[in-house]
């Protein structure tokens, strides 16, 4: 770490490490500052948003009055993203497919459609109010549907290439959480009303339900040797990827983000071992690791926000994400609730969409259990929003945001 006087201003320049310790402080602020108010925990706002907006937003206050600028080392931010992601990767097994029948499947082609909607609406009212075309990327699928981990990600793709992307992306993502949370519930509730809903047993779908909630975890023992293996299968796979990456561009000219071959071996080797068991995968570690991995991600991408970069497109980034918010929830109204079933299930998946498609999964949870509570449970829905939302739409994301990324970067 170094201090100097630039243009007048006084300087801090963080190293790699100070900067992971400022995130990891942020994040920590942001849980305690989410523990005591209701409204984050309502709208699932995650912690490193919390406290890296706040840390954000007295950066801008001081950079603006020209008393301190703070200079980031985000070298590692790159590593947890990768990880973070080649977790997910880990998790993603085609037997998931099978037990949610038919009903996941719609949902699951649903979710995919609303993504590329979004891409669309995107691009075509950037193009409206001559913003440039990326701008729809990052205010539709890759922060909408995507949340704020593939905003980051995607984020620091088109940052390379020379936008403000990173920035617009986060603050995106925090509108669709916001929103998504807010309208999700309500949506659901009017279809319930409107149609006179109620829940009818399905004892077939209830009990695919019920053996995906009742699956065995595989926990096992959690200690250091354990955690190395776990850390050192995640790397190799991540080294590997990496290579994949490398050989698509020298010899395709192919672009991917630089998790995208990781991720891809580590669902290739998950499938494989779910059939050979030749690694014994202790569920808990993965999902430590995850969770680890995508906090110290978000904080490092949170705190390195420079908002005074938002200034020049706030009026383009709100006609985008609101025309993508009324078309989005038009499209779940409208298409999603007849196409997934008509009936009470179908409005309860509604409103995990909503969640999950203008936001993040816990938000699709959320919404779902303030109607469940009220009109009664919906195992299905739950389990179409766990698998789609919070397992296979990441690979739809990976595909349509690069696709999106080469063309229009």
């Amino acid at each position: 770490m170094s201090f100097a006087i630039e243009e007048g201003v006084f300087t801090i320049n963080l190293t790699a490490i100070t900067t992971v310790a400022l995130a990891l402080l942020m994040l920590l602020l942001g849980q305690a500052i989410k523990k005591r108010v209701k409204f984050f925990q309502k709208y699932c706002i995650p912690a490193p948003v919390i406290g890296g907006v706040i840390f954000a937003v007295v950066h801008l206050v001081m950079y603006q009055a020209g008393i301190v600028n703070i200079n980031m080392d985000t070298s590692y931010q790159t590593d947890m993203q990768n990880l973070f992601f080649t977790c997910v990767g880990f998790g993603i097994t085609f037997s998931l497919a099978k037990k949610g029948g038919s009903r996941l499947i719609k949902y699951f082609i649903m979710a995919a459609l609303l993504a590329v909607i979004q891409g669309g609406v995107g691009v075509g009212v950037a193009k409206l109010v001559h913003a440039e075309e990326w701008l729809g990327l990052m205010c539709g699928p890759a922060a909408l549907s995507g949340g704020h981990g593939n905003a980051a990600a995607f984020g620091g793709i088109l940052d390379g290439m020379g936008h403000s992307a990173t920035v617009v992306g986060m603050a995106a993502a925090t509108f669709g959480l916001v929103t998504g949370g807010f309208f999700g519930g309500p949506l659901a509730e009017c279809l319930i009303t409107k149609y006179k809903l109620v829940k009818k047993s399905n004892s077939e779908e209830d009990t695919m339900a019920d053996n995906f909630a009742n699956q065995k975890v595989e926990s096992g023992v959690i200690n250091a040797h354990e955690i190395f293996k776990h850390v050192a299968l995640l790397s190799t796979l991540l080294a590997f990827g990496l290579l994949i990456q490398f050989g698509l561009k020298q010899l395709f000219d192919l672009s991917i983000p630089s998790y995208a071959g990781s991720a891809l071996l580590a669902c290739i080797v998950a499938n494989v071992n779910e059939k050979k068991q030749f690694f014994k995968v202790n569920s808990r570690i993965m999902a430590e690791t995850s969770d680890f991995t995508l906090g110290v991600f978000l904080s490092l991408a949170m705190i390195s926000l420079k908002l005074w970069q938002l200034i020049d497109l706030a009026i383009p980034m709100i006609a985008i994400l609101v025309v993508n918010l009324a078309v989005t929830l038009a499209f779940l109204y409208f298409v999603v609730f007849r196409i997934c079933g008509k009936d009470f299930d179908a409005a309860i998946m509604c409103a995990g969409m909503a969640g999950h498609g203008l936001g993040a999964s816990p938000t699709g949870f959320a919404n779902m259990d303030s109607v469940t509570h009220k009109y009664g449970e919906s195992k299905i829905s739950y389990l179409c929003v766990t698998v789609v939302g919070g397992i296979l739409m990441d690979w739809v994301l990976l595909v349509l945001n690069t696709a999106m990324v080469s063309i229009f970067g």
